[in-house]
């Protein structure tokens, strides 16, 4: 952490990443409480030297330095007094007010945790917010799970293995299994293949089923002996996501305890039978004949909810919720690896080899931990928001978000226009999330454009040559807003939530926008500068005049075809608009009263009206 981190965080709040402590003489008896909660959840900034009084942080510096260095130190070397060996770094800052000592806790491996004090796993903690909670125990057999050098779906079973297993799966199974490795199914019988592909061991001379194999393969029954809750708790809802309340009754609903062949097979039916386009899904492959990009994000999102749960956690079920205007996947059991190795190429740890390897074997899990570069392709593809992932470390839960929301809106693309910036795509798409968000980091720019590392970091160094943004942080992996934009943007935001909330949402391709927008544009009277910052959302003249010039027109052409008489009215009513925006630009801009005069489209304004086709032809395809 350095000093601009240091003061930029003393202006924030404690949260799940750093904890303040006075530490004036002697190191505190709470330290290692945090030592343990953040080396359990997510590792984070331990800062002695800080004082707190009534929300307000105050430096007061540590009086001797190398004393408390050297004794916290010791502490978290010492076996006795902490569980693990933690690689712990720590700077000194020798400010005005007083030395402060930051040391940075990394988050320990699955192996490690959970991390515990005084030799006594009960003194286990996780970070929460600002808090240091003691683990529950529950929460210490989730760390202790995980932690097991013999996975837990590997575990042979002591069931019968002439009744536990269902026949049609098993058959379903070996079909899918055929199809995708042709000629490696050669058992003379189902267990022979079973025992082929490890679904049973030999213990002690006897076969026994793993608890994968029941899991992915088993009868009703012995599937709720080693999971007695719900595999899967699928909810439709016919309202957007802000009107959810547990006490509102579903419209439909889902409620799986069966094993996970069958769990797939009637959440697919499910998608199924409420898809907003319909369409045909092979009968072997469970697969989506066309893979349109909405299925396939589904698809990959509802297979990791199976295969990457907590087995062992009969507490709380895996939860699908359809709403109207997003998807919301719930898991328990956080993912090991972080967002950004979710997104990146490669085989990742996981919670369940056996499960995970048994759907790859028959093309239902990607090889490479493709399945989550798959979902945020797909919904890239739709042009959305991407989706939003929640790895809950202290409650030990995962959590992803497929919200249908555009990244992209016709404000985004007038404010980009004004500023007279020429952007890919892809540059397009980082800015309009970051004039969203106000902070981005380099994951999010590999989400936002499926790029690998190297080239995302080229787009965001293309961003910031043209003063667009700006690194922010000792990493130079998260950026700003250029500071000269930040309150233009802010005001920006707030009148593109004005205009979307006087027309119920984003502008419809129908063109019922020109009431809603009359005060963005009727400004003619004021200076360019305001009239520009107020240019959110295009009237119905204003998107005829975009259709028109295309190619360059007159002002006589364009009153013409847009049925309007007083040419000065149409001129300062809706065409200066455009001009001032960067949406339109003059042929002859040196000579604005010119005879041969036209009007045409800027670059900005090519990409408003691709933009504004694809809007209609999707609304279309919506109604049909």
């Amino acid at each position: 952490m350095n000093r601009d981190e240091l003061q930029q965080r003393l202006e924030s709040i404690e949260w799940d990443d750093i904890e303040f402590k006075e530490a004036s003489w002697e190191v505190p008896k709470s330290a290692l409480s945090t030592v343990s909660a953040f080396a359990n959840t997510a590792g984070g900034h331990l800062v002695f030297g800080v004082k707190q009084a009534n929300g307000v942080f105050t430096i007061t510096g540590v009086t001797d330095a190398d004393q408390v260095q050297n004794t916290f130190l010791g502490q978290v070397r010492d076996s006795n007094k902490i569980s693990v060996f933690l690689p712990i770094d720590g700077t000194v800052h020798n400010l005005p007010e007083g030395t402060v000592l930051a040391f940075y806790i990394p988050e320990a491996t699955r192996q490690q945790k959970p991390v515990y004090l005084d030799g006594n796993p009960k003194k286990a903690h996780v970070r929460r917010g600002g808090r240091d909670d003691t683990c529950t125990g529950e929460e210490l057999l989730r760390f202790m799970r995980d932690a097991a050098a013999v996975r837990y779906d590997a575990e042979p079973l002591d069931v019968d293995i002439t009744r536990c297993f269902d026949e049609a799966s098993v058959r379903w199974y070996r079909t899918r299994f055929a199809a995708s490795n042709p000629g490696k199914d050669t058992a003379a019988d189902d267990t022979a293949f079973l025992r082929s592909w490890g679904f049973l061991i030999e213990q002690g001379g006897v076969l026994r089923p793993t608890r994968a194999a029941i899991l992915v393969l088993g009868s009703g029954e012995y599937v709720r002996q080693v999971l007695p809750r719900m595999v899967a708790d699928v909810q439709l809802y016919r309202h957007a996501s802000a009107q959810y309340d547990s006490t509102v009754r579903w419209a439909d609903r889902l409620s799986v305890e069966d094993n996970l062949v069958k769990a797939w097979q009637a959440i697919v039916e499910f998608y199924f039978r409420h898809s907003e386009r319909p369409f045909a899904v092979d009968a072997t492959t469970l697969r989506r004949d066309d893979d349109p990009p909405d299925y396939i994000s589904f698809r990959e999102a509802a297979i990791n909810l199976l295969i990457h749960q907590d087995f062992g956690d009969t507490t709380r079920v895996p939860v699908i919720r359809f709403f109207r205007d997003q998807t919301d996947f719930f898991n328990p059991g956080d993912a090991f690896a972080s967002r950004e190795q979710l997104l990146d190429p490669g085989d990742k740890e996981v919670r369940n080899p056996s499960v995970v390897n048994a759907f790859r074997r028959i093309g239902l899990s990607d090889q490479g931990g493709t399945g989550m570069r798959a979902i945020f392709d797909g919904w890239r593809r739709l042009g959305y928001l991407p989706p939003e992932i929640e790895n809950h470390k202290p409650e030990k839960s995962f959590r992803l978000r497929l919200r249908k929301e555009k990244l992209i809106s016709e404000a985004q693309l007038l404010a980009q226009a004004q500023l007279g910036a020429h952007l890919s795509e892809q540059e397009a798409d980082v800015f309009a999330y970051l004039t969203r968000k106000g902070r981005i980091d380099l994951t999010d720019v590999k989400a936002l454009t499926g790029l690998p590392t190297a080239d995302a970091r080229k787009v965001v160094q293309r961003l910031t040559v043209q003063a667009l943004l700006v690194a922010q942080g000792e990493t130079g992996n998260t950026f700003v807003l250029a500071e000269h934009l930040r309150a233009r943007f802010a005001a920006e935001q707030i009148g593109e939530a004005q205009v979307n909330q006087r027309v119920g949402g984003e502008s419809s391709p129908s063109g019922r926008t020109e009431q809603a927008t009359a005060q963005a544009t009727a400004q003619a009277g004021i200076g360019q500068t305001k009239l520009v910052q107020k240019l959110v959302q295009l009237t119905s003249i204003q998107w005829q005049i975009v259709g028109l010039v295309d190619v360059p027109r007159t002002i006589v052409e364009l009153t013409a075809q847009t049925g309007h008489k007083q040419r000065a009215h149409f001129k300062r009513q809706h065409l200066e608009p455009l001009l001032a925006g960067g949406v339109v630009r003059m042929t002859e801009p040196d000579k604005p009263t010119s005879p041969n005069q036209r009007y045409v489209l800027t670059e900005a304004g090519v990409q408003l009206k691709v933009w504004r086709e694809q809007q209609a032809a999707g609304h279309t395809e919506e109604q049909s």
